[in-house]
């Protein structure tokens, strides 16, 4: 499959140098290298301020690799990854490979750098293939010949949002944003989420968090923050895999989780399967 560059696209974005990126900020926490100084310096300023939040990338990329794994490990063999940004530590289509070397996947990412970047890590495979277009637009996402030419939505698919729905802003309406996607796969697909909340039982990872939304204010793409209830609701149609929707670093651990871990407390994740 072949990866055009999208014509007249608009939901496309300009490269933004002058302002921190919520992509490349999580390219800098996971210790990447593809990120601008201006997001470097936004990254360490974070990192001392409020260390919890690049711990809690760190978990929701670990989150979003066992994810992955248990849908491949189900039988689901095509994979639409909404808005990763750039995923140092291996990327959707190199985790579902490792289950299933014919794995399919459609990546969508609206930040030029992620999307220059994912269509060089992909190249010429013709199992995978990038969309510079907005999640926000799901009609445009789920009908480009892209994703048609890879995707055979008669067959469940796995789909990823994974840090992603907390940059979307309320008038935007990211749970019906979600639930179109999720009405347009067949039962037996399944969806993993993360988002933030801003209702840690820690009195300073709450410091943290609100000092970390003031800051991500002066970036090109503010956070915003949901109640559990309301992300739950997301999930409408699916029954959630067990442990349900829980912390950041809850959901299936492979290690014990260290106190830092525990203490990490930002959010949920949860991966549930369309009835």
């Amino acid at each position: 499959m072949t990866n055009p560059e999208p014509t007249g696209a608009p939901s496309a974005i300009p490269l933004d140098m002058d302002r921190p990126n919520g992509s490349r900020l999580y390219d800098y926490f996971l210790g990447g290298t593809s990120y601008l100084p201006v997001d470097r310096d936004a990254g360490e300023e974070i990192a001392r301020e409020a260390p919890h939040w690049a711990l809690g990338a760190r978990l929701t990329r670990t989150f979003a690799r066992r994810a992955v794994q248990t849908m491949a490990n189900a039988g689901i063999d095509q994979f639409l990854d909404l808005g990763s940004g750039i995923t140092a530590g291996g990327t959707v289509h190199e985790l579902a490979r490792l289950v299933n070397p014919a794995a399919r996947t459609v990546f969508v990412h609206r930040e030029p750098i992620a999307y220059e970047l994912g269509r060089q890590l992909i190249a010429d495979d013709p199992h995978a293939g990038v969309l510079k277009l907005d999640i926000r637009d799901p009609d445009t996402v789920l009908q480009h010949p892209v994703t048609r030419g890879l995707i055979d939505f008669d067959r469940p698919v796995g789909v990823l949002a994974v840090g992603t729905f907390v940059f979307v802003a309320d008038e935007d309406d990211p749970g019906g944003v979600l639930r179109r996607y999720r009405r347009t796969v067949v039962p037996g697909s399944m969806i993993a989420l993360s988002h933030l909340s801003d209702d840690s039982a820690h009195p300073e990872v709450a410091a943290e968090l609100r000092w970390v939304r003031r800051r991500y204010e002066h970036t090109s793409t503010p956070l915003h923050m949901r109640p559990r209830a309301e992300i739950l609701s997301w999930l409408e149609g699916t029954e959630l895999l067990e442990p349900g929707l829980v912390r950041y670093g809850r959901w299936r651990p492979e290690y014990p989780l260290t106190e830092a871990q525990l203490r990490c407390d930002y959010g949920y994740v949860g991966v549930g399967r369309v009835r």
